[in-house]
């Protein structure tokens, strides 16, 4: 039923990005604003991302979603910017299938050129094991740094990974895993 329901997900509207604050402590003013996607399903109501996302993964819907979540984000971008508030970064998570489909960097280059947004203010959030095959992840990292996009690699520290292989991904935040 959640695979059917996927399916049809982004010609019926039901997806949402909610944008969750990240402030600066010293200042007190939000720096970014990170997108968290929802799904509103007629029938069953909100469906956590936990539930729909690794299906979406697994028959490749996550790539048209993933596009959609993109085209969101530089939007919220544009409102921002144009309502003054320029210095707001839009940050998204990005799946292990989208980041590694063909034509990601340039359908992510169109989005940007097409929406017309400061690449630098666009975040995008890869996990640990998306790194796993380390030449390919710094040929699209370099990739994406060259449009200007912001790269976080999140929860580190979840996986088997070894610090000695970042110098060569070109991030600029690593988000570092604490278990409580």
């Amino acid at each position: 039923m959640l695979e059917n329901g996927l399916r049809k997900i982004l010609y019926k509207d039901e997806l949402s990005l909610y944008f969750q604050p990240i402030i600066d402590l010293q200042s007190n003013k939000v720096i970014t604003i990170e997108g968290l996607l929802r799904w509103n399903h007629p029938v069953m109501g909100w469906i956590p991302p936990a539930k729909f996302i690794p299906i979406a993964e697994e028959n490749g819907l996550i790539i048209p979603i993933g596009t959609w979540v993109i085209e969101q984000a530089c939007r919220q971008l544009q409102m921002l910017a144009s309502n003054g508030y320029d210095y707001i970064n839009v940050a998204v998570n990005l799946s292990i299938r989208q980041f590694y489909q063909p034509n990601f960097v340039s359908m992510v280059a169109n989005i940007i050129s097409y929406k017309r947004i400061n690449p630098e203010r666009l975040h995008f959030e890869i996990t640990e094991s998306m790194t796993a095959d380390v030449q390919l992840t710094t040929a699209i990292l370099k990739d994406l740094k060259s449009l200007g996009v912001y790269i976080s690699i999140d929860d580190f520290g979840t996986g088997y990974s070894s610090l000695s292989y970042l110098r060569s991904f070109p991030i600029n935040t690593l988000k570092i895993d604490v278990l409580s």
